[in-house]
């Protein structure tokens, strides 16, 4: 049986890249925390196992890798925890550079690249590898998060944003910025101004890489089942409309709290066709992708316009 997410991966790292991975102990081991150039080369896969901490047999490569939450904090966070967890993120983390190596006209490792809605940091950390030191940035509504993903050593410049945000907090302007599971959750004024705050934070022909919901989540999602019922027994052809659709939790997040009381968070289905009608007067479409390592989220890439 495969390793589930509590077990450690010891004998699996020494059985098949113990020599590898020895190498990169011995220089880890006098490395600066916060400098993951050394893994540049690694297999994604075992980047991302080894980003699990989920092993003991090389503590100077743990002691050079961001540290990670209680597997509960990740499963409340995330819905799930260690190596499942890490695959997720090594599916839209894999995603990402493609749809960056396809679009993007300035390479990875010379781009400013922001986690829009990093939370504790859990893809933030993947990109580690890839972004010269500085060059990483991460912001989220909620300070406890933040200060969980600062605390376990993340290496990027970290932010808290506005629930509502008229502007990002920095002063930077990015190449790239993605958002992993944000606008799957947005109000529909929430994710208008997050689209201008994005907007406004890129570069010229900079891209923004993000994720919305399939339409069967108006299927599994028990809140939007009232949505989906409202749409018509031609449920596909209601679909192929420029519709928004948002179904509010009882409440904000903790520390995410909206003017006016406004609930700005719950479960959100956006179609293509809005996104063709809504966001174009701000970016570019570039491509709706499949992520077949965690279906419930499908990709969008888009570029800024001028």
């Amino acid at each position: 049986m495969a390793p589930q997410g509590g077990e450690r991966y010891d004998s699996w790292l020494r059985t098949f890249w113990g020599p590898e991975l020895e190498r990169i102990e011995a220089a880890a081991a006098t490395t600066q925390p916060g400098s993951p150039s050394l893994f540049a080369e690694l297999d994604s896969d075992l980047w991302a196992l080894l980003l699990t901490q989920q092993y003991d047999a090389f503590p100077a490569i743990k002691a050079l890798l961001p540290d990670v939450p209680d597997p509960e904090l990740q499963a409340v966070w995330n819905g799930t925890s260690g190596a499942p967890l890490a695959a997720q993120s090594l599916a839209f983390y894999e995603k990402l550079r493609s749809l960056q190596a396809r679009h993007a006209h300035v390479a990875l490792a010379d781009s400013r690249v922001l986690d829009f809605g990093c939370g504790w940091g859990r893809l933030t950390r993947f990109f580690a590898r890839d972004v010269a030191p500085g060059n990483l940035f991460g912001c989220d509504p909620v300070q406890g998060i933040l200060d969980l993903c600062a605390a376990n050593r993340v290496p990027a410049v970290l932010e808290r944003c506005e629930y509502v945000p008229q502007s990002l907090p920095f002063d930077e302007r990015f190449d790239i910025a993605y958002a992993f599971s944000v606008f799957t959750h947005l109000s529909e004024s929430s994710h208008r101004a997050s689209l201008r705050a994005l907007h406004a934070s890129l570069k010229p022909d900079g891209l923004l890489v993000l994720t919305i919901r399939p339409p069967d989540y108006l299927r599994l999602c028990e809140l939007l089942h009232p949505a989906r019922a409202a749409l018509g027994p031609d449920l596909e052809l209601a679909l192929e409309q420029p519709l928004y659709l948002f179904a509010p939790h009882e409440g904000q997040p903790l520390g995410s709290e909206a003017p006016d009381g406004e609930i700005t968070y719950g479960e959100t289905v956006i179609t293509p066709a809005y996104i063709r009608e809504h966001w174009t007067e701000l970016f570019e479409l570039l491509a709706i992708e499949l992520l077949i390592g965690d279906p419930h989220q499908v990709v969008v890439a888009l570029r800024r316009r001028d």
